[in-house]
C-alpha cells in the first residue's frame, strides 16, 4: 500500500491531539491532588532521607536542630527535655524532585 502525504498528515494531527488531551488531564489531575494536598511551592535546599512518589510529590524524613527556612509545619521530633536540644523535622509535601543530600 503506498502511504499518500495526506493520510501521514492526519494521523500526526490526530496523536497531537490525542496528546493534548492525556496533557490536560493529568495537568487536571495534579490540581486536583493538590488542593487536596497542602503542597509547599518551594525547594528544600538538602534532604537525605527523601521520600519520593511517582505523582511528583516529596516529603523528607531529615531530623536536624532547626527546619529549612522554606519549611511551613516545622514539628519537634525528638525532645530533648533537660538539655533543650530538641531535633525538628519539616512535614511539608513538596512538588518536584528532592534536593541534594545534606
Amino acid at each position: 500500500m503506498k502511504s499518500s502525504p495526506h493520510l501521514v498528515l492526519i494521523l500526526c494531527l490526530q496523536a497531537a491531539l490525542v496528546m493534548g488531551v492525556f496533557a490536560a488531564l493529568a495537568k487536571e489531575n495534579a490540581l486536583v491532588e493538590s488542593n487536596a494536598i497542602d503542597i509547599n511551592p518551594g525547594q528544600l535546599k538538602c534532604c537525605t532521607n527523601c521520600n519520593f512518589s511517582f505523582s511528583g510529590l516529596y516529603t523528607c524524613d531529615d531530623v536536624k536542630k532547626d527546619c529549612d527556612p522554606v519549611c511551613k509545619k516545622c514539628v519537634v521530633a525528638v525532645h530533648a527535655s533537660y538539655s533543650g536540644n530538641n531535633k525538628f523535622k519539616c512535614t511539608d509535601t513538596f512538588l518536584g524532585m528532592c534536593g541534594p543530600k545534606c
